[in-house]
């Protein structure tokens, strides 16, 4: 596990010091943000599909969100909402962001409120930005 945080740590740096400066990302910031409003409204509605839909589906992740979110659907009545989105940056295969995210259960009062800080990467796939996948950073509780 610190080997994968190093790693995502040393790819953050370098895309960084790689459009640092440079004047880039602003499109691309909203195009990325785009992709987690577009995540969490379909998350918000628990629909699948389209919740799939912007997830790449190269993604080692993919398969698994596919098995979990029927499940996850059925046991919660969990809500999503973007806290903070900030483009950290991109080469020329991955861009990078800081995404935080606050959740709520609308129907367990055992489900606890928090907010997920994440080092979220997207990749292209047939043209359309997508998650790849994210490294958690921290999660609050909210009261």
């Amino acid at each position: 596990m610190k080997q994968i945080g190093c790693v995502i740590g040393i790819l953050v740096c370098s895309l960084f010091a790689a459009t640092a400066g440079a004047g880039e990302g602003n499109g691309l910031a909203t195009a990325l943000r785009g992709v987690v409003e577009n995540n969490l409204a379909a998350f918000n509605r628990e629909d699948v599909t389209a919740t799939l839909q912007t997830i790449d589906t190269k993604s080692p992740e993919y398969t698994s969100m596919q098995q979990a979110l029927p499940e996850e659907f059925a046991a919660l009545d969990a809500r999503s909402e973007l806290v903070e989105f900030r483009f950290i940056g991109h080469d020329d295969e991955f861009a990078v962001a800081r995404v935080k995210y606050k959740t709520v259960d609308l129907s367990d009062a055992n489900f606890t409120a928090n907010i997920l800080d994440t080092i979220t990467l997207f990749h292209q796939e047939d043209g359309a930005w997508k998650y790849w996948g994210n490294y958690v950073l921290g999660v609050e509780v909210v009261k």
